[in-house]
């Protein structure tokens, strides 16, 4: 669709005129009736079948995206990502008097992205709603490549401030509380895997992931970048002790007391704050900062970028440097080593 000096008009794109000997209808000057007008030339025209979303619509485009190539080759963890921003947080979004899924690609400008970011902001905060226009960005390049939008990519240019960079860091007195406190509740395997992340600084994902058989040999893959890790828990005889104290009745090294299987994420993710919860860990403090905490206790310790993304599995050391939390111990280390040079001279 589009609008042209206040009337709306049914346009298919070239390929489909060619190939369905499709022509431009008017559709009228009021919006709602032109919409509903469109759907019905969709469906009698381009033999829609129950549920399939137009050709030509954002959601169509969407999921003509989702079936890419291109989308099959990124990690398993962004296509999730990417159906949940794409299916749940775009298409459904509500930009009077339809949904955005149902508009025609085509017809997004600009102003309406400016607009349905801050829809996604109001209602599901800055972080996914600056995920999801980095998403449609995306999106709209891919569809533009192959001509089923224009060559202005409407998400372009938007001026997104980044989302507040986290600080958060875990003292070793806070992973042992809920180490003890996950004891006491009866599921060791809530403080076993506080342990991993905090000594390895690995993904939550990986550690649920995590195989006796990967451990003993050494070499642990991780699940969003595909990389094998070295690693080596003698390097660290707490959690050497820990691990030697876990019995091993499944292949998984973190299992569910509950069900004596590996934990599923949703599962773990709300046992696991429950516990830290009654541990007194604030709400603010979360398991994905263990990870933050191991990278930046190693750059404390002066480790350098290759060491850290060795150690934490970042795909770059750009990645590794920007998780390594800045502080006054890193400052130190710098006008120590300034102070030396200025000797030497």
């Amino acid at each position: 669709m589009k609008q042209v000096k206040g009337r709306w008009y049914w346009d298919p794109p070239d390929r489909l005129r060619r190939s369905h000997n499709l022509k431009t209808v008017s559709l009228g000057a009021d919006q709602a009736a032109a919409w509903a007008y469109a759907r019905r030339l969709n469906k009698d025209h381009l033999s829609l079948g129950e549920g399939e979303a137009p050709v030509g619509t954002v959601a169509w485009m969407i999921e003509a995206f989702l079936s890419s190539d291109r989308f099959n080759g990124l990690a398993e963890s962004t296509r999730r990502d990417y159906r949940w921003l794409g299916r749940d947080v775009l298409a459904k979004i509500e930009v009077p008097p339809t949904t955005l899924g149902s508009m025609p690609a085509m017809s997004i400008k600009p102003r309406h992205a400016d607009f349905i970011y801050t829809l996604i902001r109001d209602e599901r905060g800055p972080s996914t709603a600056h995920y999801a226009c980095r998403f449609a960005r995306r999106l709209w390049h891919w569809g533009g490549r192959r001509e089923i939008v224009g060559s202005v990519n409407p998400w372009s240019g938007m001026e997104l401030q980044n989302p507040k960079a986290r600080t958060a860091l875990w003292t070793s007195a806070q992973v042992a509380a809920v180490v003890a406190q996950a004891e006491k509740e009866g599921y060791p395997s809530i403080g076993l895997a506080t342990l991993l992340a905090y000594w390895l600084g690995h993904r939550q994902a990986d550690i649920l992931a995590l195989t006796w058989t990967a451990l003993d040999a050494g070499l642990v893959e991780t699940r969003k970048t595909n990389r094998v890790l070295p690693i080596d828990v003698s390097a660290y005889p707490l959690l050497q002790e820990a691990l030697q104290g876990t019995k091993r009745s499944s292949t998984h090294v973190v299992v569910y007391e509950g069900t004596r299987r590996p934990y599923n994420k949703y599962t773990f993710g709300h046992l696991w704050r429950a516990v830290a919860t009654r541990a007194l860990i604030p709400k603010a403090l979360q398991f994905r900062d263990l990870r933050a905490t191991a990278i930046t206790e190693l750059s404390d310790a002066g480790a350098d970028v290759i060491e850290l993304s060795t150690h934490s599995g970042h795909e770059t050391v750009a990645m590794a440097r920007r998780y390594a939390r800045r502080t006054p111990e890193q400052f130190r280390r710098a006008a120590k080593k300034r102070a030396e040079g200025r000797n030497e001279g």
